[in-house]
C-alpha cells in the first residue's frame, strides 16, 4: 500500500495562508508593542542629608514621578545631571531596574554626590537668607521599556522647587 500522495498546489496554498494570517497579526503586534512614553515629573520629597563631608557630600530625596502609560514599564540605566540655580549641583546614576505600575504615580529614591564647592555654599546662602525655593533643573537620559524592548528616553526638567530639611 503506498503512502497518500497531496497534490503541490496544496502545500502553496498553506504558505499563503500563513503569510495572509501574519498579516492579519501585524496591527495587533504593533499595538501591543507600543512605545511607552516617558514619565512626568511630579516633585521631589524627602529631602535628606545622608552624609557630610568637606569635599563630597551624599544626598538622598524621593522624586515623584507620574507613569502616563496604561501599561507597567520598567526603567533602567538612568543618568541625570542636576543643576541648582543653574550651577551644577552632581549627578544621580540609576543602576538598577525599576518595575512601574501602569497610570500611578511613583517614587524613585536617589542619592547624589555633591562636589562641596561654591555652588553649595550659594544654596546654603540661599535657604539661609529665607528663601526655602530654588530652580532645579535635570538633564539626563533613561532607558524606558517592557517585555525587555527598551528604548532611550531623554530626562529634561526646570521648575522651583521648596527645598526643606
Amino acid at each position: 500500500m503506498a503512502g497518500k500522495i497531496y497534490p503541490l498546489h496544496c502545500g502553496l496554498k498553506i504558505k499563503y495562508m500563513r503569510k495572509k494570517l501574519l498579516w492579519a497579526l501585524l496591527p495587533l503586534v504593533t499595538v501591543a508593542c507600543a512605545k511607552p512614553t516617558g514619565f512626568n515629573y511630579e516633585g521631589v520629597k524627602n529631602f535628606k542629608v545622608i552624609s557630610f563631608g568637606l569635599k563630597e557630600t551624599i544626598v538622598g530625596a524621593d522624586v515623584e514621578f507620574f507613569n502616563p502609560n496604561k501599561f507597567p514599564v520598567s526603567m533602567k540605566d538612568g543618568s541625570v545631571d542636576v543643576y541648582v540655580n543653574n550651577n551644577y549641583f552632581g549627578k544621580s546614576i540609576l543602576d538598577s531596574t525599576l518595575k512601574v505600575p501602569g497610570k500611578s504615580d511613583f517614587l524613585l529614591p536617589v542619592t547624589l554626590k555633591v562636589d562641596m564647592n561654591g555652588t553649595v555654599m550659594s544654596l546654603i546662602q540661599t535657604l539661609t537668607s529665607g528663601q526655602d525655593s530654588v530652580l532645579i533643573k535635570l538633564d539626563g537620559k533613561t532607558k524606558v521599556g517592557r517585555g525587555g524592548i527598551f528604548v532611550n528616553y531623554p530626562i529634561r526638567y526646570q521648575g522651583m522647587q521648596k527645598i526643606r530639611f
